[in-house]
């Protein structure tokens, strides 16, 4: 009876039953869940324009002047007829995208859409300095909103199946998160370590992502960051 699809880059923490409650009780056909972003950052989204009963009345993907700064997360709830009369209308578009063609289809064509305006924790990872920023908030849940420890809101990663990881006699780690497989005899601050990185003696990571399977060298630093899996950084 009803589609809930989640797309793009994105890092979300939502009760999705609050959300299909929303779009029951506004007798919705499709519903986007939507959270107010910076003016100046608008137009990096596609953008609903809504009235005070929360139905959309104006879509707008990624316009160069916003005329609201209400953005869309990448997550639908459709009523499965209309999704379905979208998808077999669209069947002949190439690359046939949400926000571009799916979307607008159904607002031309008069279905009752709303937006859900969401106030927890997400964050948009499509650029290179929002994963960074996503991963240090991961290290400061009190102020980010967003737990990986919370015991009423688990997280569940894929398990890589490694070992533990092993800190050195000399190294030294401080408000980190240190994955399976790990090899610590360096310096690590304020960072988030995939499964299986190397950090050498007297290497120094500081502010960084490090993804799976890097090595670190000695005498290497690393700062403000992201490091891709199976990298090698030398002195």
């Amino acid at each position: 009876e009803y589609v809930i699809i989640l797309s793009g880059d994105q890092i979300c923490k939502q009760d999705y039953s609050d959300f299909l409650r929303f779009h029951k009780e506004k007798g919705a056909e499709f519903s986007v869940a939507v959270m107010e972003v910076p003016w100046e950052e608008a137009s990096r989204f596609g953008l609903m324009v809504a009235d005070e009963n929360d139905k959309i009345t104006e879509f707008q993907e990624k316009p160069k002047n916003p005329k609201s700064n209400l953005a869309s997360m990448g997550i639908y709830i459709f009523s499965w007829p209309v999704l379905r009369d979208a998808l077999v209308a669209m069947k002949d578009v190439q690359s046939c995208d949400f926000g571009k063609h799916i979307i607008p289809y159904c607002f031309e064509n008069d279905k009752r859409l709303f937006a859900y305006e969401f106030n927890g924790y997400w964050k948009d990872v499509g650029t290179i300095n929002s994963l960074w920023e996503a991963n240090m908030e991961v290290l400061d849940p009190e102020h980010s909103g967003i737990n990986l420890f919370d015991e009423n809101w688990k997280i569940y990663s894929r398990n890589s199946g490694m070992t533990g990881h092993r800190i050195g006699d000399n190294a030294t780690v401080e408000n980190s998160m240190i994955t399976d497989g790990c090899n610590i005899k360096g310096n690590v601050k304020h960072s988030i370590l995939f499964a299986g990185v190397t950090v050498e003696d007297g290497a120094i990571v500081e502010d960084a992502v490090v993804m799976g399977n890097t090595v670190i060298k000695a005498g290497a630093s690393v700062r403000h960051c992201i490091i891709a899996e199976n990298a090698v950084i030398g002195e």
